[in-house]
């Protein structure tokens, strides 16, 4: 995929913003191809924490903030992030819901209190892939280049969930 030309700083309704991205911080990356993440979730300081996590990385730059799916959508269009982060912890909507707003046209990567109905809806949504709110948080960047790069991903937890679930539903199923 082609780098895509940097952003410029544009503020939007509702207190999300586009940053710009710096030829600096792709020149300290290395490489010349940063992951633009945007970042979904109703709390603001969530967002700000989940936006630190990602600051020392280089190949990584939060391009956009939005505290909605709506919002996100808007986002989505106008920055063109490579993924999505999507804070699906207690309190946050329904992250199926968001889901539907963002329309999914890139991977999205839930920060989930792995709850099984609204991480499975969320997944059903298509969203690529989840990471536990418990998680280390130096298991955030490496999820969010698995996405950007075409994988997907699950908690164990939420892998043997969904395996029971499959086994469970085809003990039940006529064959």
């Amino acid at each position: 995929m082609p780098d895509r030309p940097p952003v410029t700083a544009v503020p939007l309704v509702g207190g999300a913003a586009l940053v710009s991205l710096d030829s600096a911080r792709r020149r300290r990356a290395g490489r010349s191809r940063v992951i633009r993440v945007l970042l979904v979730g109703a709390h603001a300081l969530a967002r700000a924490g989940l936006r630190r996590l990602l600051e020392d990385d280089a190949d990584l730059m939060v391009i956009g903030e939005a505290a909605d799916g709506l919002e996100g959508a808007r986002l989505l269009r106008r920055a063109q992030p490579d993924v999505v982060l999507l804070d699906a912890g207690p309190g946050a909507p329904d992250p199926a819901a968001v889901m539907r707003a963002l329309g999914a046209r890139v991977p999205v990567l839930l920060v989930s209190d792995d709850e099984d109905d609204r991480l499975f809806a969320a997944l059903r949504a298509g969203a690529a892939g989840a990471l536990a709110s418990d998680s280390h948080p130096a298991e955030l960047a490496p999820a969010l280049r698995t996405l950007a790069g075409g994988g997907a991903l699950l908690p164990p937890r939420t892998v043997r969930r969904l395996i029971a679930e499959l086994v469970d539903s085809a003990t039940h199923c006529p064959r």
